[in-house]
């Protein structure tokens, strides 16, 4: 009797510190494109802004620790709300212009649902939504991923 395989769930994701684009594709599908925005503070710069810091002696105060423990709080949820959206994948693609990419990367190995699942991270500019599937879906039937394909499931038939 032939095994039967169901097709596979592939999500690709271009994200940087404001917003997310998942892609995912199933099987032989059409592409399917969700925009997530995140809500992380970005430090917005006004025209002729000074520094803000108290001083008391020697020492400057200001409240960039408060700020940087918030940011991290607020990116841990946005990845959260990512990983929510994914979890069901089989191969995940991380792409876009910023470092959050690294940082999903490191959420996801952090997570027993979806740990291993990231077939590639990628430096990419901004791309229009098209452009996004297109990458996806070029990324995916790709010589090296089918290939990195075979030996997953080769060393999944070993044990």
């Amino acid at each position: 009797m032939k095994k039967k395989y169901l097709p596979d769930k592939k999500a690709g994701i271009w994200l940087d510190q404001e917003k997310a684009y998942i892609i995912r594709i199933e099987g032989e599908g059409e592409p399917v494109l969700q925009k997530l925005k995140s809500d992380v503070e970005i430090r917005v710069r006004f025209p002729g802004e000074g520094k803000v810091f108290a001083r008391f002696g020697n020492a400057f105060l200001d409240d960039q620790e408060k700020k940087q423990k918030r940011q991290r709080q607020q990116r841990h949820e946005f990845f959260k709300e990512i990983a929510d959206l994914i979890y069901d994948a089989d191969y995940i693609y991380l792409f876009g212009p910023s470092i959050a990419k690294e940082g999903l990367n490191n959420f996801i190995e952090e997570d027993h649902m979806i740990k291993g699942k990231v077939v590639a991270i990628e430096n990419a500019d901004r791309l229009t939504q098209n452009q996004m599937k297109v990458k996806v879906e070029s990324f995916f039937k790709d010589e090296v991923f089918r290939n990195f394909k075979k030996r997953i499931r080769k060393e999944k038939a070993l044990h």
